[in-house]
């Protein structure tokens, strides 16, 4: 036992000391890998390996040993591009685990929380190598005056920070790897791109194929072990809505929704009167989301009252369940003080209390020739409705599209939505009717009559839409 123990502790530590010599490539990635383009592009949904494989590149270019093609001899400088300071500290995360260590410098460290600084991150490898992390929110300006040996771009940018990124590797004949998913920018530039030839591309579709590495007996799994199967891929496209799943699942370049978006609502299913969430299972929240028109529309001032109770699954994964309690829909017009005495009757009939509330998210400001509407102006309303202070009102009103996750907001929460009404675990009260016929009959159209309704009920589970551990990761497969 003894022994076997000490070689199986061998056998880990030659894997962390060089991770890369190990990992078993699904078919998408290989092809990627070992594509010698200059300009080459990986589309895929989401959580298919795009950005281990990114890394991969980057490390092997660094040390001088890709196994596929010779590149520039080393020391070289590389940047690693990501769209938001959130997700670059993830990629480092990836980086720092594929990474072998005893090629970094000594002072080299990360932390889960700032990956390797926040302070112009950076990895210096002892052949002096550099790898750099860079963001896009700053713009393309903040990318300017460098010049490198390859950029790799994870997720969508926009055509002048790719333009200037290409300006970067241009005088020492460097590369550029993309990896990324069609989704939350538009991408019609880098598609006229790829059907020009100017950028090689691999087109990886969602299937058992594609997520099966070579010479393994299986497809990839979940962190949790859970196989990603066919038959995961048959439950993971039931609860996505068709409008994404071309996107999201397959790597479609965008299309254009057609139709109803929530084809999963089934009345029968989803309105229940009688539900009563266990306080004595998981503690029972109460959010309120808030949403505003200026305009004269006839539901255009909603704000969305639920219950959520999470949990963990059979699998150790959390989830939520969430009712839809009761509504409050006014015209667009309506005032202010108004909207507040409605809202705060309707918590009356639930015997909830403001200050019971964990947690409310409204829109942006709002403003016509008729009426403004914000934020400050509805809790300025609902202190005086309730007679306390404005600076005593707790908990405050916060922006729904600001801070966390605020780019891309209207598409994970409309994904959270449908998916679950989809595993059944998002119900409605039958006295949301309104919500109902939203439910039923909105189109993903911005002009639709009860698209407010649908924007007031996300905002109400945002801090459940966006919570760290919401998508589960496939784990890598070694040999």
């Amino acid at each position: 036992m003894a022994t076997a123990l000490h070689q199986a502790q061998a056998i880990g530590d030659r894997v962390t000391a060089s991770p890369l010599r190990w990992i078993q490539w699904t078919p998408p990635q290989a092809q990627w890998l070992r594509s010698p383009a200059p300009r080459k592009l990986l589309r895929a949904g989401n959580q298919q390996g795009k950005s281990w494989a990114a890394m991969a590149e980057v490390i092997w270019r660094c040390l001088g040993t890709h196994p596929h093609y010779p590149t520039r001899a080393p020391p070289i400088e590389a940047w690693i591009v990501c769209t938001s300071w959130a997700q670059s500290v993830a990629i480092m995360g990836k980086f720092w685990e594929l990474c072998p260590r005893d090629h970094l410098r000594v002072s080299t460290t990360f932390d889960l929380r700032n990956g390797f600084g926040k302070d112009n991150p950076a990895v210096v490898f002892l052949n002096g190598s550099l790898v750099r992390f860079r963001t896009t929110n700053q713009g393309p300006e903040a990318l300017a005056g460098a010049t490198i040996d390859y950029v790799a771009i994870d997720e969508p940018c926009d055509p002048s920070t790719y333009r200037e990124l290409d300006k970067r590797v241009m005088r020492r004949a460097g590369a550029i790897g993309i990896t990324l998913t069609p989704i939350n920018r538009p991408c019609e530039w880098l598609r006229a791109l790829v059907d020009a030839g100017v950028v090689t591309e691999v087109h990886a579709r969602l299937t058992e194929g594609n997520l099966t590495p070579a010479g393994a007996r299986g497809p990839l799994c979940l962190l949790d072990g859970t196989p990603m199967d066919q038959a995961w891929i048959d439950d993971l496209r039931a609860k996505t809505p068709p409008v994404y799943a071309p996107v999201v699942l397959d790597g479609e370049w965008e299309t254009r929704p057609e139709g109803t978006f929530f084809k999963c609502f089934d009345r029968d299913k989803h309105l229940n009167g009688a539900v009563r969430l266990d306080p004595a299972r998981a503690m029972v929240r109460w959010v309120l989301g808030i949403d505003y028109a200026a305009a004269d529309r006839a539901y255009g001032q909603v704000a969305a009252l639920s219950q959520v109770q999470q949990y963990e699954d059979e699998k150790g994964r959390k989830q939520e369940l969430v009712y839809l309690v009761d509504l409050v829909a006014m015209p667009g017009i309506a005032t202010s003080e108004a909207f507040a005495a409605e809202v705060v009757n309707m918590l009356g009939r639930h015997g909830v209390r403001w200050r019971e509330l964990a947690s409310i998210y409204g829109d942006n400001p709002v403003a016509s020739r008729w009426v403004e509407k914000s934020n400050l102006l509805t809790s300025r309303a609902i202190a005086r409705e309730i007679g306390v202070a404005i600076n005593a009102l707790t908990p405050r009103i916060l922006n729904a599209k600001e801070g966390q996750a605020s780019s891309g907001t209207m598409d994970a929460g409309c994904r959270y939505l449908y998916e679950g009404l989809a595993a059944g675990r998002i119900v409605l009260h039958p006295r949301c009717e309104l919500m109902a016929k939203a439910l039923e009959t909105w189109d993903y159209t911005r002009d639709h009559p009860l698209k407010d309704a649908i924007d007031a009920w996300r905002y109400s589970v945002k801090d459940y839409i966006f919570r760290p551990n919401a998508i589960a990761r496939n784990t890598v497969r070694f040999r």
